[in-house]
């Protein structure tokens, strides 16, 4: 079993709000660059550091994303779609959360997920509700 894990969960965990022994110990943990990105973007220097080294030690292995967006996707990190998922995604979130700034991280993380049959790991409420109206596999962490 593979677990993708949102962005929220790194800052979850550093902020002890749970604990490592709350995640799934039935497979192991998977996450893009989109992922590293958004924690790379933390403003505070040190708890970017704490944040990066929480990846570090979670994450066992980096996907690629399964679609390409211009202005978040990475060349040779990115697998190319006709887009059809991503775009139900983003379209979903957008719609139920005003447009979002990090709405297409999360249609790309939802849509790894997804397409591999993978569980979605998140404590954001609008993206599980949409990662399962779009069949996925959704465990809504709650503190």
């Amino acid at each position: 079993m593979r677990y993708v894990l949102d962005t929220c969960v790194f800052n979850w965990l550093l902020s002890e709000r749970i604990e490592l022994s709350h995640l799934p110990s039935d497979g192991e943990f998977v996450a893009t660059h989109v992922q590293r990105d958004e924690l790379d973007r933390t403003p505070c220097e040190t708890r970017r550091a704490s944040l990066l080294g929480c990846f570090t030690e979670v994450v066992e292995e980096h996907v690629f994303t399964e679609s390409a967006v211009v202005g978040v996707s990475k060349v040779g990190l990115c697998k190319l779609s006709d887009g059809q998922l991503y775009s139900s995604i983003r379209h979903a979130l957008d719609s139920l959360n005003k447009s979002k700034s990090n709405n297409a991280n999360d249609a790309l993380i939802a849509e790894v997920a997804i397409v591999n049959g993978w569980t979605l790991i998140t404590a954001d409420r609008d993206l599980a509700q949409i990662a399962v109206e779009h069949e996925a596999l959704v465990h809504l962490l709650r503190a």
